[in-house]
């Protein structure tokens, strides 16, 4: 046996230790980023479970919720419509945008 053999035998028992932390060190990592991944999810699961009881209580018992007549007439108008809401919005809203339109529809005439 050579020196040069015994060198090359070293390096490959090195190079195998240093493959196996390296692996055990991924596996270590990818294990961390899962658990973290699980905790993120619980807590976001968590949150909105609590979200949904505060405003299921909210609803329930608040007496300054949307009033009972609104429910009605937004019930009736999804049942009117087959469950396809076109839009909901305050009457006021929206005229400033056809306004607009028309004005710039009549301004794009060429007067005679």
């Amino acid at each position: 046996m050579t020196l040069e053999t015994l060198f090359y035998g070293f390096v490959a028992v090195v190079a195998v230790i240093v493959l196996a932390l390296a692996v055990r060190n991924l596996v270590r990592f990818l294990t961390w980023i899962e658990r973290s991944e699980i905790a993120r999810q619980q807590a976001e699961a968590d949150a909105e479970r609590k979200r949904k009881s505060d405003l299921s209580r909210s609803v329930a018992g608040d007496a300054s919720g949307v009033p009972a007549e609104h429910v009605a007439a937004i019930a009736a108008a999804v049942a009117t419509y087959g469950y396809r809401v076109v839009h909901i919005a305050d009457t006021g809203s929206g005229h400033a945008w056809a306004a607009e339109g028309r004005w710039m529809h009549q301004t794009s005439h060429r007067l005679h």
